[in-house]
């Protein structure tokens, strides 16, 4: 992997940085609290790089079990499913592959899309990936409890169609093992947007056809980079000049891959950034409102849709490239027309670069901060390496801004007021507090 920082440099910008003359002090501390556990305890992400050989044997065992089945259907939402489409758009969708078993993600309530793709399978030959850290994911439990009717209906026996994914010892664990459901641990230290290189993410990923070894030996890699006290560390460098221009007032991280096949990357991201840095109080307690905007952009697809806003609107917004330097197909234009001899030879890689460096030189002309992060080809090791960095980068984030960069106070609070609506005994006053909402939102229709 490579960073490539032309775009935020001294001397190419107003307000440019000048990476080499970073402090070490901060980044050495940083790192020490990182590889310590010393930050939280909600750290164990880091040390799933180093997986177990029986639990890597054990998720390939389940795998191979569903080999038999035509659709994998993974119910989950956020980090137990954002991860994994980032790796199915990769290596499947954007390569237009038609697998034996087709792996679904169902992230989503909408009974609209859940009813009409649940009418589709042929419940005999599908298997069900239930994925919930805590095992009390409404949503979740919503979308299995609605699946089992159906097996029942059909008079199917449910428990020979469903994996579990969820934390050993907490009832859903114990339902599925009382069951005879297969079932996968998650670290209690390993929050769901970190997750995806745990059972969460390899399982899926293997029934893919995925190499998981490879994912883990790339994460492995970034690892090392990450922990490195000198100039070379790409996750410090990328969260130092992040925080440098937050600081200045962009607010907004565009994330822009040029490759279709890391068209879901800005969707994994934008949870990961968003959820983790965006805090009220520091660690200290004080109210400081921190955190970054992630915006999802796609290269070539958005210089022609929100370029114009990045170029001359308002300053601030932070471009995040990322692209791939020899991706796997390309063609040449053979012939061409008589308004198009400019293209003669030009390939769609050829054209792609084009595109991506015009932009890039733009928004810097424009004083408009840009960096690059580039791989050499698009494999289970390259993604290994690119998800471990980014989960870096935002680790390394939080200490700099001093947060809790591994709770969600405020997506915990959404989830009591769901509760309350559906009857389960919560914090009283939040309760009564979402009833009186609403009823007086009535009053609010016109």
């Amino acid at each position: 992997m490579k960073l490539e920082y032309y775009g935020v440099a001294k001397g190419n910008l107003k307000n440019g940085l000048s990476l080499s003359t970073i402090p070490a002090t901060n980044r050495n501390r940083f790192i020490k609290n990182i590889a310590s556990g010393k930050a939280s305890n909600m750290l164990d992400w880091i040390n799933l790089p180093d997986m177990k050989e029986k639990d890597i044997l054990e998720i390939e065992s389940v795998a191979k079990s569903c080999n038999h089945m035509t659709d994998f259907v993974v119910l989950g939402i956020g980090g137990s499913a954002l991860g994994i489409k980032l790796l199915k758009h990769a290596f499947v969708d954007s390569l237009h592959k038609n697998p034996k078993t087709k792996v679904t993600v169902c992230d989503n309530i909408d009974g609209d899309s859940m009813v009409s793709f649940l009418d589709s399978l042929n419940l005999k030959k599908t298997m069900f990936n239930v994925i919930t850290k805590s095992g009390s994911t409404s949503e979740t439990l919503t979308q299995m409890m609605i699946v089992i009717d159906r097996f029942k209906k059909k008079k199917i026996d449910y428990t020979k169609h469903f994996v579990v994914t969820t934390t050993e010892g907490i009832p859903l664990w114990n339902w599925a093992v009382s069951n005879g459901i297969p079932v996968l641990p998650i670290a209690k230290g390993v929050g769901g947007r970190y997750s995806i290189l745990s059972a969460v993410g390899l399982l899926p990923a293997r029934v893919m056809g995925l190499d998981i070894r490879g994912l883990l030996s790339g994460a492995k890699k970034s690892r090392e980079n990450s922990f490195k006290a000198d100039s070379s560390n790409i996750a410090y460098n990328c969260a130092y000049i992040n925080h440098c221009y937050l600081k200045e007032g962009l607010t907004n991280l565009v994330t822009m891959p040029y490759s279709d096949r890391l068209a879901y990357l800005p969707e994994f991201f934008a949870q990961l950034w968003a959820e983790s840095l965006g805090k009220k109080h520091n660690r200290e307690g004080k109210v400081v409102y921190a955190g970054q905007t992630p915006i999802r952009a796609l290269g070539v697809t958005d210089q022609h849709s929100q370029l114009q806003l990045y170029s001359e609107g308002i300053k601030d917004k932070l471009i995040m490239f990322v692209r791939v330097e020899k991706p796997q197909f390309d063609e040449k234009v053979e012939e061409a027309l008589p308004f198009t001899q400019h293209l003669t030879g030009t390939t769609f890689n050829t054209l792609l670069d084009y595109e991506y460096n015009a932009t890039a030189y733009a928004l810097t002309s424009q004083d408009r901060p840009n960096y690059t992060l580039a791989i050499d080809v698009v494999n289970e090791n390259t993604m290994g390496e690119l998800i471990f960095m980014l989960e870096m980068m935002t680790a390394f984030m939080g200490e700099m801004l001093d947060v809790d960069a591994y709770d969600q106070p405020g997506v915990e609070l959404g989830k009591i007021y769901t509760r309350a609506m559906l009857g389960v005994k919560v914090d009283q006053e939040s309760a009564k507090a979402i009833k009186t909402y609403m009823k007086d939102k009535k009053k609010f229709i016109i």
